[in-house]
């Protein structure tokens, strides 16, 4: 549901409920005051019949001088135009009785003492209740508008808080964080802004670290490159020549190595980018990829142990080789002599291990390991640029997976590669 048709929901429901329960709320008013206190007709007719004398003769002219007074219409009727032997027995008892006249018209009838006549008053409505329901229409929509004022007044605020927001970051105040409830209907939006500016700022920082990191690697290359072209032109020996070609060469390499690094990683970084799953034979690819990486080191040992079940998995092949290659190449440059590369399977996640018995990593250090351009110190002083594990965490999190470290029983360095193996 988007955030509009989701705020009209919630306050078309409010509105809704809140004109049930006010609307209840007032008629159990209205009516516990219409029990408890007696209607004003009451008074009058008490008043109109006790104002009479016992002259039965002059019942008429008094009633009419009442009427001249008040301006209201009393009138006599004889107790015997009353059908009902129950509402006689409450008029005799000296009650007085509502009824409806044949015009569907309101009248009210008191006995007068000592006789047989009744004191009869018409009622309108209309006039007498007016005011009353003037007063209850008012206190309806007051209580309407208090609860629509009680509920925007919150989404207002965390409106006002997003816009904040939006001004501090078009002011590159990058630390701003818009907190609202989780109850609120522009949570989603305020967490969706919060993920922008986290986002937002690891770009930024890995712009700077790239612009860095391509500055001081490909400085260094084009250094040495320079260096050997100057001695090549100074000789005609061309054993000399050769050695120099050489060295460029191997600058170049490296020179594409980064540059190759840095796409992998850009278009891993891509939000449009995606993990292609499809059902893959995890195995043969490590058995495989662990044979041809041997031949890059000869003086280490690589060991691959494979779960040799028939687990179906799901996974995007050429980004789990990549990332595993990465991992075996990581392992094969810390090594004293042994790397050892296995899987398993547990809790329906497959786990690539890839562990060394090389100086392992302390543990302050295991986080940043991942981050991008991050090289840590080691004694072999290897080559690399910081962004292969980078790629590794980016691959595990596009197969909603992830990387981890820990300590091997090697000695060294234990990577942890693991996603749901059926989860297409």
């Amino acid at each position: 549901m988007n955030l509009a048709k989701q705020i009209f929901v919630r306050f078309y429901l409010v509105i809704i409920v809140s004109v049930i329960i006010i609307g209840l709320t007032i008629d159990y008013l209205w009516r516990s005051v219409e029990e408890h206190n007696d209607p004003p007709e009451v008074a009058l007719l008490n008043v109109a019949a006790n104002s009479l004398d016992n002259s039965t003769q002059r019942y008429q002219a008094q009633i009419e001088q009442l009427n001249a007074n008040t301006g209201l219409n009393f009138t006599l009727v004889p107790l015997e135009q009353i059908s009902g032997a129950a509402i006689q027995k409450k008029l005799t008892q000296g009650e007085v009785v509502f009824l409806q006249s044949t015009d569907m018209k309101d009248e009210a009838y008191r006995l007068i003492s000592g006789s047989e006549m009744l004191v009869r008053l018409s009622i309108d409505r209309n006039e007498i209740s007016t005011s009353r329901q003037y007063g209850l229409l008012a206190l309806f929509y007051l209580l309407i508008a208090v609860i629509v004022y009680a509920w925007t007044r919150p989404l207002v605020r965390d409106l006002k808080r997003l816009e904040a927001g939006v001004t501090n970051f078009a002011d590159s105040e990058w630390d701003t964080v818009v907190s609202v409830a989780e109850n609120s209907p522009v949570s989603h939006l305020a967490n969706t802004y919060n993920a922008l500016v986290v986002r937002i700022k690891q770009l930024l920082n890995d712009q700077q670290e790239m612009s860095h990191a391509i500055s001081h690697e490909l400085r260094t290359p084009l250094a040495r490159i320079k260096f050997s072209l100057e001695i090549a032109s100074e000789t005609t020996n061309k054993s000399d020549i050769a050695i120099q070609l050489s060295s460029i060469s191997e600058d170049v390499i490296e020179m594409q190595n980064l540059v190759d690094d840095l796409l992998s990683y850009a278009s891993l970084e891509k939000a449009s980018t995606v993990a292609k799953l499809e059902r893959g034979n995890i195995q043969s690819l490590v058995e495989n990829l662990a044979e041809k990486l041997k031949r890059n080191a000869p003086h280490i040992s690589l060991d691959v142990a494979t779960d040799k079940s028939q687990q179906t998995i799901y996974c995007d092949s050429y980004l789990i080789e990549r990332a595993l290659q990465n991992l075996i190449i990581n392992g094969l440059k810390h090594a004293s002599q042994r790397v050892a590369v296995s899987m398993e399977f547990v809790n329906k996640q497959c786990k690539l291990i890839v562990e060394d018995d090389g100086e392992g990593i302390d543990q302050a250090q295991k986080e940043r390991v991942f981050d991008s351009f991050v090289r840590l110190p080691d004694k072999h002083k290897t080559k690399g640029f910081g962004l292969g594990l980078a790629i590794v965490k980016r691959i595990a999190k596009l197969h909603r997976g992830r990387v981890y470290l820990e300590d091997s029983s090697l000695g060294g360095a234990k990577f942890i590669f693991e996603w749901p193996i059926t989860d297409k």
